[in-house]
């Protein structure tokens, strides 16, 4: 990052530059949360981290990572909202000593309504 013009700059290992359009979809979300967690340390202060669909397009060695690294040192609080598929067992047993609270929203076609569950997707 330029720190004058704070322009972003992408290099790979040989540092030589790559082009924002050549990165996939979840290497440009995990550039979005190194710098959501740069700004952070930097900032010093501990604010609310709201997270959405935030493993979505990574690959299982990302996701195992973001959970173990990422989300217990995010924020003092931290809320993440994901999908039924998106957190299995596996990734929610990785998790789970980190909650403190957990819903489920369940939307229904008939009353084109939300409600809110207690309990991370009863199915699991």
């Amino acid at each position: 990052m330029n720190p004058e013009t704070l322009d972003m700059q992408y290099l790979d290992e040989n540092g030589n530059a790559v082009s924002k359009e050549s990165l996939s979809a979840g290497e440009k979300q995990l550039m979005v949360i190194a710098i959501l967690w740069a700004l952070a340390l930097c900032s010093k202060k501990k604010l609310p981290v709201i997270i959405d669909t935030p493993l979505a397009r990574l690959d299982s060695q990302h996701r195992t990572s973001i959970i173990s690294t990422y989300f217990p040192n995010a924020s003092d609080q931290t809320i993440i909202l994901s999908t039924d598929t998106e957190i299995d067992h596996n990734y929610y047993d990785m998790m789970k000593e980190f909650v403190g609270d957990e819903f489920t929203l369940v939307y229904s076609e008939e009353t084109k309504s939300t409600s809110i569950k207690k309990g991370y997707f009863q199915g699991l």
